[in-house]
C-alpha cells in the first residue's frame, strides 16, 4: 500500500555528491551528522566550529557562529572554495543550568549561538540558493523548543524561538525549492547532557545515541519531512500540552519538584 502521508517539502533531501555545512560538527549531534553525511556520500562535509575535531574527515573552519563578523569571513571563504553549499545544518547550541537570576551577559551569550546563529546562516545564504533554485537548512533545536526545560530559562527560551524561525522559513522559502527540516530530540549522549545537572529531564523517555538520531533526521530528510521527532513520546506530550494546558503546566511542576528542587 502507498501512504498518502503529505509532507511540508515537496522533495526529500539526499546528501550524495552534495557539499553539506555543519555548524558545531567537532562533538555530539553535528559529529554524527558530519559521519552520517559521508556515510551517506556526501561530495563534501564542512565543519565551523570554536574547536576542532582531529578524527573527523569534515573540512575545519574556526568561528564563533554567533558573531556576525566572524561567520561572514568564514562564508566568503566558503563560498570561494566549494561555490555553493546543498545543505547547511544549523546545530551548534549552548545548554546551561540557569533560572531567573541568570545575567544579562549570560543570556546574550546563549541568544547568540541558539538563535543568531540561524538569522547570520539564513541572511547569508538563502540569496545564494534563491538563484540556485534550490538548498536545505537542518535547524537543531530540541524537544524543549516544543514543550520546556525546567532548569534552564535560557535554553528552554532560545530553543521556543528556534521552532517559530524555523517554521516561518519553511513558510516563507518551502515554495521556492528551499527545503527547512527542524530537528527536536529529547536526550542525547553528548558531552552537553553529560555536564547539565538536570540531565535527568532530558533523559525522561531514554537517552539516544548522536549517531542514531543522525541517522533518524537524514532518513526524514530524504521524506522530505519538516518536523522531525527521534523520541516518539514528544508527539505525545505536543498533544497533552495543546490539549490541556493548564493540566500540562501542573505536570511539568511536578518533574521541576522532582528533578531540580
Amino acid at each position: 500500500m502507498h501512504s498518502n502521508k503529505v509532507y511540508a517539502n515537496n522533495m526529500g533531501f539526499n546528501p550524495k555528491n552534495k557539499i553539506c555545512l555543519v555548524t558545531g560538527g567537532s562533538s555530539g549531534i553535528g559529529l554524527a551528522l558530519v559521519n552520517e553525511l559521508f556515510n551517506r556520500k556526501a561530495a563534501k562535509v564542512i565543519n565551523i566550529d570554536i574547536k576542532k575535531n582531529d578524527t573527523s574527515k569534515a573540512d575545519y573552519f574556526f568561528a564563533d557562529v554567533g558573531e556576525q563578523k566572524d561567520m561572514t569571513m568564514v562564508l566568503d571563504k566558503i563560498y570561494k572554495k566549494y561555490e555553493r553549499l546543498d545543505l547547511i545544518c544549523c546545530n551548534a547550541g549552548i545548554a546551561a543550568d540557569d533560572d531567573a537570576f541568570a545575567s544579562e551577559s549570560h543570556w546574550k551569550s546563549i541568544i547568540k549561538t541558539n538563535l543568531l546563529q540561524h538569522t547570520i546562516l539564513v541572511r547569508y545564504c538563502v540569496p545564494k540558493m534563491l538563484c540556485r533554485n534550490k538548498g536545505w537548512f537542518l535547524i537543531t533545536a530540541s524537544a524543549a523548543g516544543l514543550l520546556s526545560q525546567v532548569g534552564s530559562a535560557t535554553y528552554s527560551t532560545t530553543k521556543h524561538a528556534t521552532v517559530g524561525y524555523a517554521e516561518w522559513l519553511a513558510i516563507t522559502y518551502g515554495e521556492k525549492n528551499i527545503g527547512v527540516s527542524l530537528l527536536c530530540p529529547q536526550g542525547v549522549s553528548t558531552a552537553m547532557t553529560e555536564n547539565l545537572k538536570n540531565g535527568g529531564v532530558a533523559g525522561i523517555d531514554g537517552m539516544l545515541e548522536a549517531k542514531e538520531v543522525a541517522s533518524i533526521t537524514l532518513d526524514a530528510m530524504k521524506k522530505g519531512k519538516f518536523l522531525i521527532t527521534p523520541h516518539q513520546a514528544v508527539r505525545k506530550y505536543i498533544k497533552i500540552k495543546a490539549g490541556d494546558t493548564d493540566r500540562w503546566i501542573l505536570g511539568m511542576r511536578k518533574l521541576y519538584n522532582k528533578y531540580i528542587t
